[in-house]
């Protein structure tokens, strides 16, 4: 089921669900954060981990993330859901592409919901939001990569990415395991 569609035809939100961009994050957030992170890579997300993991697998990577959304680098964005007292469902980062002549566009990565949170269109909510904060700040695309051989291009073209490059066996997730690297990119302006 889609969410309902505005006039302009924009998503609503789903149920009250809301989209923030932070830029600090305290020590119970983090928290949050790595359990999402460690649930998600636990239950088959394919967010930079091949399960299982525990807490000390992905908190370097969580850290090295957070330092550049501190040092102002890049963006957290979160998905909070209502249900369950408003607490964090889901997040992702929007990554600065450090190249002088790539300023208009930004790396979305690690897009996940936590598994209890999944199946209410949350990824979805989280993927407009970002894109709209992306429009505010200026920026004419944003950019993305999958596993290929997950069924995430269909997931990803209901919320505006198209494919655009393929790169064959580029992931190795296991010994005889390779997939394609999918290249999603989301046009902000026509």
């Amino acid at each position: 089921m889609n969410a309902p569609t505005r006039p302009d035809g924009h998503r609503q939100r789903f149920a009250g669900a809301r989209v923030e961009r932070l830029t600090r994050v305290d020590p119970a957030l983090r928290a949050r954060l790595l359990r999402i992170w460690v649930d998600v890579s636990n239950a088959g997300g394919w967010v930079g981990f091949v399960p299982p993991v525990d807490e000390h697998d992905v908190a370097p990577a969580l850290d090295a993330a957070l330092r550049r959304v501190h040092e102002g680098r890049d963006w957290l964005v979160v998905v909070t859901e209502p249900i369950g007292g408003g607490e964090v469902a889901g997040f992702a980062f929007v990554a600065d592409n450090d190249r002088l002549l790539s300023e208009h566009w930004r790396w979305v990565l690690r897009v996940q919901v936590h598994p209890d949170h999944q199946g209410h269109q949350l990824g979805l909510v989280l993927l407009e939001g970002i894109a709209e904060m992306a429009r505010e700040a200026g920026l004419e695309m944003l950019h993305l990569t999958v596993r290929g051989g997950e069924g995430l291009e269909q997931f990803y073209a209901r919320a505006g990415y198209r494919e655009v490059a393929r790169i064959p066996r580029a992931i190795r997730v296991a010994p005889g395991d390779d997939r394609d690297q999918v290249v999603l990119v989301h046009q902000l302006v026509a």
